[in-house]
């Protein structure tokens, strides 16, 4: 079975939901009745694997999931699994307002810890207690999530709640948490205006004035955390649009580069080039082989 992510105006789906939990097991029970599942590309999204092994594409990358792994995407992200009959496990998918009605100092853990992780691979592994226990969380999120009594939101959020520190906390124990420091919180704030302006502010003078602060000190704060500088993330951030562009659209050199503001294509050519280390054409190409 095949789930993938959807861009609301590209499809005629509803308006989705502000928060989804799916077991994996009633998924590929719809898959059977003829309906092929997918989740809102606007959403997070979060796949726990508990029995089986999945292939899952995000953007460029392949990654083989296997038993109680953890596996996130962000909104935007091109995302598509491949799971096979016998898996177990949960889908999870909300906008990023559900997680700051939520609590605010969750939201906080929630980008910090998880969604905001530098240079990492998007899977955190669960071991020990916190297996049966989350467990026992997401099966009463799923049976409160199928029904329509009072307050179903609220204990939603609840749950949710707890789920996420467990979360949070498996990552502390493993030694991938990010904690709330001023740098951190400038860093944090770098990324949010990229993800903003990557088409438009190309510049590290550009991001260091919206930020106020001088650009050699911007630029050492995400070098002594992310370990890249910050012309680094600029350039990556393009150039992974312009992979999502051609995997996605099928965008051609012209069309990529004037949708991230390059006027020139021949510049952007090279430009892509240098920041990835193959040629936009030698890249589209060996999609299609």
């Amino acid at each position: 079975m095949k789930i993938s992510r959807k861009l609301k105006k590209d499809s005629q789906i509803a308006e989705p939901a502000l928060f989804q939990i799916h077991s994996i097991q009633s998924l590929l029970a719809r898959n059977k009745e003829g309906e092929a599942p997918f989740f809102c590309e606007e959403m997070y999204l979060i796949i726990w694997i508990l029995k089986g092994a999945v292939k899952i594409s995000l953007d460029t990358d392949v990654f083989l999931i296997n038993e109680n792994v953890f596996f996130y995407a962000k909104p935007g992200q091109v995302f598509t699994m491949e799971i096979d009959e016998e898996a177990k496990g949960y889908a999870i998918s909300f906008v990023e307002e559900y997680i700051e009605l939520t609590d605010v100092r969750l939201a906080g853990l929630f980008h910090i810890s998880l969604f905001n992780r530098f240079n990492s691979i998007p899977i955190i592994h669960i071991w020990g207690d916190a297996i049966a226990l989350m467990v026992s969380l997401a099966d009463k999120m799923i049976q409160e999530y199928n029904n329509v009594l009072d307050l179903r939101s609220d204990i939603l959020k609840g749950y949710l709640k707890i789920f996420m520190i467990y979360l949070c906390r498996q990552l502390k124990q493993d030694g991938q948490g990010i904690y709330w420091s001023r740098k951190s919180g400038l860093v944090k704030l770098f990324f949010t205006q990229l993800e903003r302006y990557y088409a438009s502010k190309k510049m590290v003078k550009e991001y260091a004035e919206i930020l106020a602060v001088s650009p050699n000190y911007l630029n050492g704060v995400v070098k002594e955390l992310s370990g890249r500088t910050v012309s680094h993330h600029i350039q990556q951030r393009i150039v992974l649009e312009a992979k999502r562009r051609v995997l996605h659209d099928g965008y051609s050199l012209k069309e990529t580069a004037y949708d991230l503001g390059f006027w020139d294509p021949a510049h952007f050519s090279k430009y892509f080039k240098n920041c990835s280390g193959i040629s936009f054409t030698a890249f589209k190409k060996g999609l299609s082989m």
